[in-house]
């Protein structure tokens, strides 16, 4: 994902999701493949600190969108999974992926 097509996730994502980065930890996690998201490998790949993640990992585990996986000895990455429901992620991947290519309203003020 080029970083312009990033940063225009990440505008729509406050109005849409109440945080900047929530939307970019969905679609990650919608194309994740069996293993999941490490959220340090996330955010080397985007070039951000992986605790920008943290907060919208919480919510989306309250939520019962993504599930924290048991560590596996000798790893010390942690490692989320989506929900089981595919519908729900498809849809989902949809609507973000329209929200990346999304043009970005301009603010005033």
């Amino acid at each position: 994902m080029s970083q312009e097509v990033l940063e225009r996730l990440r505008e729509a994502s406050v109005p849409v999701f109440g945080n900047r980065y929530r939307a970019e930890l969905m679609l990650a996690l919608a194309s994740a493949d069996g293993r999941g998201v490490c959220l340090g490998d996330l955010a080397v790949a985007r070039q951000v600190q992986a605790s920008v993640y943290h907060a919208p990992m919480r919510a989306l585990v309250e939520a019962g969108l993504a599930r924290k996986l048991p560590r596996t000895v000798g790893e010390r990455r942690r490692w989320y999974r989506r929900s089981d429901d595919d519908a729900l992620w498809q849809c989902l991947a949809d609507l973000l992926s329209r929200l990346a290519q999304a043009p970005v309203p301009m603010r005033v003020g």
